[in-house]
């Protein structure tokens, strides 16, 4: 049990904690967007369409909670499906925030830690999350512009630079964790050359006990990618789910374009330029791709809305499928960082 004096020192950095996270939601959300606009933009447009584009993003957080609840139970550490929802919850929500979407997966591994799930097992599951998720952004891609070449052809030369560099970047992210999933010998030897790093800079007190205790952990990290390796439908079931991930995602648009009373093209179309952007701006380096995603937008569908409404399109999608469900996704933080301190105490 912790002292009074402690508890008060717990409860203070959690207030503290939770102050900052509500100022870099807020600064996230308001930073270079008319809210004004988008609330306008709310009141007259169609309600029940706007509903479909939230549960799209329902689906799209879901389909992580149950890649995780598949993923655990082949790893021998079941979770349960609420437990997997809270987590997909927190991905979601500092990947948002942070650049690149770098933070989401350690925050997640971070929680797992608190309740109870070595870091061998959570790293594993991440990781082989995230490099089926990168193969499915490409995958959807691909399929979405054979069965759509035309609004392909015109989405891709409108973002004929963005669309190279998110092909580059998620294509080299795919490939180097296709490594970290099958190579023990690179992630042991990434590994002593940072120890070797830290214990020349004096950052690593005791070397040879911080080397043996993550030798450790590699051993039973690759003991748990094995276990993932040797179930190929495994890799089949997740990616399925993956790939409705971001169909779901990739609907969002198409539930905006009929909201705001448009019915000319197809979903299929929408959908094909949202995947397109998706691939190319995910990767820029700023919190939730926020100005490459809108300003992507807005060449990526200027076939597809006219003049007059594309600026609110744009801002009724990205409110939808970023800045409601970092709200949404915040919420969910604050009550499992609160849930996981007052066990502590």
């Amino acid at each position: 049990m912790l002292s009074d004096n402690e508890k008060k020192g717990s409860y203070g950095r959690n207030l503290l904690l939770m102050l900052s996270l509500t100022a870099i939601t807020f600064a996230v959300i308001l930073s270079g967007n008319d809210m004004e606009n988008f609330i306008q933009a709310l009141k007259t447009s169609r309600f029940i369409w706007l509903l479909a584009g939230l549960g799209c993003m329902l689906i799209f957080v879901s389909c992580e909670a149950i890649n995780m609840h598949h993923i655990s139970r082949s790893l021998k550490r079941p979770l349960s499906l609420s437990r997997c929802e809270q987590y997909a919850f927190i991905g979601f929500y500092f990947s948002s925030i942070t650049p690149s979407a770098s933070g989401g997966q350690p925050v997640q591994m971070y929680y797992m830690k608190k309740d109870n799930i070595d870091l061998a097992d959570s790293s594993v599951m991440i990781l082989f999350i995230v490099f089926v998720y990168q193969l499915a952004m490409l995958l959807f891609a691909g399929i979405m512009a054979l069965l759509h070449p035309g609004p392909a052809m015109q989405t891709a030369g409108h973002l004929k630079y963005l669309l190279p560099f998110g092909l580059i970047m998620n294509g080299g992210a795919a490939a180097l964790m296709a490594l970290f999933l099958t190579s023990e010998k690179i992630i042991q030897n990434l590994l002593l050359f940072f120890l070797r790093a830290g214990a020349r800079l004096r950052l690593i007190k005791c070397p040879r006990e911080s080397r043996d205790y993550w030798l450790k952990e590699i051993r039973r990290y690759h003991q748990s990618a094995l276990l993932i390796r040797q179930n190929p439908l495994l890799f089949l079931r997740v990616l399925m789910i993956s790939l409705l991930q971001m169909a779901a995602l990739s609907s969002v648009p198409y539930c905006v374009y009929r909201a705001l009373g448009c019915s000319a093209r197809g979903p299929g179309e929408l959908m094909t330029c949202q995947s397109i952007l998706t691939l190319s701006a995910s990767a820029m380096p700023t919190p939730g791709a926020v100005g490459a995603a809108e300003g992507g937008f807005l060449y990526a569908f200027k076939d597809i809305f006219d003049a007059e409404n594309i600026k609110t399109a744009m801002l009724l999608s990205r409110g939808i499928s970023l800045y409601i469900f970092l709200i949404i996704s915040f919420c969910v933080c604050m009550a499992v960082h609160i849930r996981t301190s007052s066990s502590e105490i």
